[in-house]
């Protein structure tokens, strides 16, 4: 089994290269990457009739920069905890902002603007189109895991801040940081484990959940047991593996899909 997973590998690393030969000399043969690239770019061409162009117009037209020297100024006890690395970079960590780079996108400047996750930039746009279109507002929006949950405070620019929850099992940070950053910005969202948030559920609907930069994996049964209107993911995450997306499509259908975020709204 080992040495046909690595012949497997051996020869996607091949199919890659003939692919994107330039990438592959720019990106110092970083074939993790590159696959992660490629299968984007496989499910993008898949689901051709649901892709959107990567697009940020619509949360632009908001100012954000209020909310992003409140989050940066309270985020600096966040360079002892556990994650650090996340927490005190997020503009740069991972893939999220390398992929983006790599399709040259004219907003780069602006993501690095807000203290987020490239990927929940495109959240933040895609929710409000959302709102706008009244396709939601009446649920809840969470997301999960919600780490110090400073997607809220941009959120709640258009989002009533009673309809926000974040889960999350503090492996990353504990429960009492992530209270110290909610009290400096004024926020004091509501954060629970799964497990909480399981016994304490109401009939109170759930608009949309939002899951980024996490292996779906961990969660995803959890996921689909909330019965969301909305599933939002970082398209990585689901792109990559089969099993993810059968199940998705169980009782989901795509919505829309870009290079960073992909959504998934529930069947009829």
């Amino acid at each position: 089994m080992r040495i046909l997973n690595k012949l497997k590998w051996f020869i996607k690393k091949l199919i890659i290269f003939l692919n994107y030969p330039v990438k592959v000399l720019k990106n110092n043969f970083d074939f993790d990457f590159l696959n992660t690239v490629y299968m984007n770019s496989k499910f993008i061409e898949k689901n051709k009739n649901s892709f959107s162009e990567l697009n940020l117009e619509n949360i632009k037209s908001i100012d954000l920069q209020k909310q992003t020297q409140l989050s940066i100024l309270s985020s600096e006890h966040m360079s002892n905890v556990k994650n650090s690395p996340y927490f005190m970079n997020m503009n740069s960590f991972g893939y999220g902002l390398r992929i983006l780079e790599d399709l040259s996108f004219k907003d780069i400047s602006y993501l690095k603007s807000l203290h987020l996750y490239p990927a929940n930039v495109f959240v933040l746009n895609e929710i409000k189109k959302l709102v706008e279109k009244k396709l939601i507002g009446q649920g809840l929006v969470i997301d999960y895991p919600s780490g110090i949950g400073n997607l809220f405070i941009y959120l709640e620019k258009f989002i009533d801040k009673k309809d926000l929850l974040g889960i999350d099992n503090f492996a990353q940070i504990s429960k009492r940081d992530i209270e110290r950053y909610q009290e400096k910005v004024g926020g004091n969202i509501e954060i629970l484990t799964y497990e909480e948030f399981d016994e304490v559920k109401d009939s109170k609907e759930i608009d949309v959940i939002v899951s980024i930069e996490l292996d779906l994996d961990l969660i995803i049964e959890n996921i689909l047991s909330m019965n969301s209107k909305f599933l939002i993911f970082e398209t990585m995450y689901v792109s990559r593996y089969d099993e993810i997306i059968n199940k998705l499509e169980e009782n989901y259908r795509l919505y829309s899909v870009n290079e960073s975020i992909i959504i998934y709204t529930q069947k009829i």
